[in-house]
């Protein structure tokens, strides 16, 4: 769903995983286990930096089919072991979707399986909010779902 406050748009994804909150949190948290799912399905991600601590910083290069890089950087800024997940999102050199923007994850409990909350806000633009409503939804649903699986 996408949404609109105070001239900023914002996308919020739904989706439910077959693993408890903890298991589903170190997907996110851990570097070795977030290389495995990260990304467009396809793509593979090498992890320069992640520091998963608040005010800890993160940098990840996604590499496409086509052998592109695509550099994501930002910093983590509220973390709540199994429960919450917040930081800063910044693509390097992609022209309009340059701008920061923040992504919170919610994690919970969904009897035996982990509902998962995304909402990433702060978007300039329709046109952006829409791209990566697209790539939210094909990680979520193709990276992580299989992953799990």
């Amino acid at each position: 769903m996408i949404t609109m406050l105070g001239g900023k748009f914002s996308l919020k994804l739904n989706h439910v995983y077959n693993a408890n909150k903890e298991r589903v949190f170190h997907a996110w948290t851990k570097e070795e286990l977030l290389k495995q799912w990260w990304g467009l399905v396809g793509f593979t991600t090498n992890i320069e930096q992640m520091d998963v601590s608040v005010g800890g910083k993160y940098r990840f290069h996604m590499r496409a089919p086509n052998g592109k890089i695509h550099t994501l950087e930002g910093r983590y800024v509220d973390i709540v072991p199994n429960e919450k997940l917040s930081f800063t999102w910044k693509w390097v050199s992609e022209g309009d979707d340059s701008e920061e923007t923040v992504v919170t994850i919610n994690f919970v409990d969904k009897d035996e399986k982990t509902e998962l909350i995304l909402t990433h806000s702060d978007f300039s633009t329709m046109k952006v909010t829409e791209r990566h409503n697209k790539g939210w939804t094909n990680s979520l649903e193709g990276g992580l779902r299989n992953y799990f699986n």
